[in-house]
């Protein structure tokens, strides 16, 4: 792999690091948000919209 990608330069270089850093990031949170649906801490339980605002 390394002598496909002999050189990397400042621009690719910090696009892939931004690419991976937010890759990571994404996944962190949505395995925290699975976690907390898990027990039972998600947004489905949170406080539902009064009947009374809602159009019909």
């Amino acid at each position: 792999m390394l002598e496909i990608v002999g050189y990397i330069d400042a621009g690719s270089g910090s696009y892939l690091l931004a690419a991976i850093a937010s890759g990571a990031a994404g996944t962190w949170f949505f395995l925290r948000s699975k976690f907390a649906d898990l027990r039972g801490r998600g947004s489905k339980n949170a406080e539902q919209t009064p009947d009374s605002t809602l159009s019909e």
